[in-house]
């Protein structure tokens, strides 16, 4: 067995492949922090702006050897369809020691393609930060997204526990509140409260959109109010990302979907036979809901933690 890189020196340099949203404003907020920022992209344009706007110290369009000289980390924030793609091409132009993770939102693939491939000089640690908008690209990015965020860590494999309490302070440091699990948990958590979610949504604006009735779809929209505005929020966000969060996903959604049909079934059940236990029901789910978040929307749990 190869023995694990000693990670001694400190993160100064940091490079961001993919500048979008989530690089972005990683970017940005860790040149807050005066770290020096290497960005890579295909763009550009994009590489210009990010110049212009000092979020980078360079830019580069081209993955290679030169363009992580000297870099002490790596953050893959490129499609979730693509970083396996960039995992394989890092093991081969990579030579010295370095720390590698990504922002992906589901992980387990991800994690076993890194065991597998990387060699003993790149430590890999998972990440997703869950922090987003609607928006996508470098123009929508800003320095306070990951502000009281989680963001996951799933070591796998591979264990160093230097890189990773080296990652954890960096995430501290932009206002980002670290947790770390196992892939595999932190896919079937992601499945219940952001994947399902995002598929109520989107079925729901189907339902409204393609209903028979034009007439009653006409005035559907015209009484949406904030119920309907705030549930139908995520099936606005980017096609393809929502595209590739269920399809990186389906084993554990497809787990989880029938449970939410029967609990939905008996929520129907329960309103046809005993209003009394609708109403308990519903009150304990408004209860626990209320107790989740604070005034201002964050996670109370999540601040508790930090």
């Amino acid at each position: 067995m190869e023995a694990l890189p000693d990670m001694k020196n400190n993160i100064k340099n940091i490079a961001i492949i993919g500048l979008g949203l989530i690089g972005g404003s990683l970017a940005k907020a860790l040149k807050e922090k005066n770290y020096y920022i290497t960005g890579i992209t295909r763009s550009e344009e994009t590489i210009k702006l990010a110049l212009n706007e000092k979020a980078i110290d360079k830019g580069f369009t081209v993955l290679d050897s030169a363009s992580l000289n000297d870099v002490d980390l790596i953050v893959l924030a490129v499609p979730l369809l693509l970083i396996k793609q960039y995992i394989k091409k890092i093991a081969e132009i990579v030579k010295h020691e370095i720390i590698l993770t990504d922002v992906g939102s589901t992980k387990s693939d991800i994690c076993k393609i890194a065991n597998d491939v990387l060699p003993a000089n790149i430590i890999f640690i998972g990440g997703h930060p869950m922090a987003g908008t609607e928006n996508a690209g470098f123009k929508s990015s800003t320095d306070n997204l990951f502000k009281d965020a989680a963001w996951v860590l799933t070591p796998f494999g591979k264990e160093n526990n230097e890189a990773l309490n080296k990652l954890k302070d960096l995430i501290k440091q932009i206002g980002a509140i670290p947790v770390t699990v196992s892939p595999e948990k932190h896919d079937l958590a992601v499945a219940l409260i952001s994947h399902i979610p995002l598929l109520i949504s989107s079925a729901l604006c189907s339902l409204v959109k393609d209903h028979q009735d034009k007439e009653l779809n006409t005035l559907s929209l015209l009484l949406a109010s904030s119920g309907f505005r705030d549930i139908s929020r995520i099936a606005g966000g980017n096609p393809e990302l929502s595209r590739d969060l269920i399809t990186s996903n389906l084993n554990n959604i497809e787990k989880l979907i029938p449970l939410y049909t029967s609990t939905l079934n008996g929520l129907l059940t329960m309103g046809k036979s005993s209003s009394q236990d609708l109403i308990k029901i519903l009150k304990e789910t408004s209860d626990w809901r209320n107790d989740i978040y604070n005034p201002e929307g964050k996670n109370k749990n999540l601040l508790i933690k930090n």
